[in-house]
């Protein structure tokens, strides 16, 4: 079966997520506004794909590493800057500390939504669920109502603390699962 087909998505399905994505200025003991994502397995696609196992998200440094390396520290993954809420689980932890991720941390992403109908518009004759930390990959029509299966919501924010260095930081925000062996990543910067 062919690989995931992952595409983030703004908070209201409208239009892709472009990379990179700005956070914006955020001051040192200030946190950033929310921002929501959709992130997609397989939108709007016409033949299933393999489900996205075992999900998590985290963030990372541009290399893929936790932000600790002596000379290229990237204190927002190396410090566990960010918050992360999976509405699609119901989550309202945004300001906890269960919430947060980078170097220490990852969070489970899920969704207990279902998909109904595939591309053609015909509906499966039971709705599609995916198990825990699952997306699924079948062929769906795209609509968010009819294919909540099919992707994970999430918002992330910003907790930056009083001391922190001035100056921009580049880092990933990293989706890691599982096709049946193989490790497979995606990653926004």
């Amino acid at each position: 079966m062919a690989n995931p087909v992952i595409i983030w998505m703004n908070a209201t399905n409208s239009a892709p997520v472009t990379t990179p994505f700005n956070f914006g200025v955020i001051d040192a003991d200030d946190v950033s506004d929310p921002h929501t994502f959709n992130i997609w397995n397989n939108k709007g696609g016409a033949t299933d794909v393999s489900k996205m196992e075992d999900c998590t998200i985290t963030t990372r440094d541009m290399s893929g590493g936790l932000g600790n390396t002596v000379g290229s520290e990237i204190e927002v993954v190396k410090n566990n800057w960010f918050h992360v809420q999976v509405d699609s689980m119901g989550e309202t932890d945004l300001a906890q500390e269960s919430s947060r991720i980078g170097k220490d941390y990852t969070k489970p992403l899920g969704t207990t939504g279902t998909t109904k109908k595939d591309n053609t518009g015909a509906s499966y004759p039971t709705p599609l669920k995916p198990g825990a930390k699952e997306i699924l990959g079948v062929r769906n029509n795209g609509i968010a109502l009819d294919a909540a299966g099919n992707f994970v919501t999430v918002t992330l924010q910003a907790d930056v603390p009083l001391e922190a260095k001035s100056g921009q930081q580049a880092f990933k925000i990293r989706v890691n699962f599982v096709k049946l062996a193989p490790y497979i990543g995606n990653d926004v910067a």
